[in-house]
């Protein structure tokens, strides 16, 4: 084999070996409270969306996947913040298409009811109220809240 033939080869090798670390794109993190969170840079960069969240929020988990961008978060909030987290979320009945099927973001912590084709029924059983907010020229959140606990997640596409 030739040094041509031999420099391809380690090239080849290297990007594989990228491509590979590089997995599916998505980044998973974990903050005690919606002010570590602020500290790591998730409210300024978008990932969370501080007029949506309480600021009580604790226990945060977040799984970030840029391309195509899409978010899942699960945190817990004081049930007494319900009411503020509620004036800034739209009740829906009916998913709206672009959120009616959630990939599976691959961690524990998500809901098993709130992965692939989404049941209404099935998640309202489960405990949980559906909400949604669109935000323009970004996306739309899906919230699954369990006012009552202080349970929440949303998704982001």
């Amino acid at each position: 084999m030739d040094n041509h033939s031999r420099k391809f080869l380690r090239t080849a090798a290297a990007i594989a070996l990228l491509l590979a670390a590089c997995g599916s794109g998505r980044q998973e993190y974990f903050y005690q409270t919606l002010a570590d969170a602020d500290k790591a840079g998730e409210i300024t960069r978008g990932w969370i969306p501080d007029d949506l969240v309480p600021s009580s929020s604790r226990d945060i988990h977040l799984v970030e996947e840029l391309s195509p961008s899409m978010e899942w978060c699960a945190f817990e909030f004081l049930p007494a913040d319900s009411l503020n987290l509620r004036k800034n979320l739209k009740s829906v009945g009916a998913l709206p298409p672009s959120v009616s099927r959630v990939s599976n973001p691959d961690v524990s912590w998500w809901p098993e009811v709130l992965r692939g084709n989404l049941d209404v029924a099935k998640i309202s059983k489960a405990g949980f109220q559906l909400y949604v907010v669109e935000k323009r020229n970004m996306g739309i959140y899906l919230f699954a809240l369990d006012l009552s606990k202080g349970h929440g997640f949303f998704y982001f596409r």
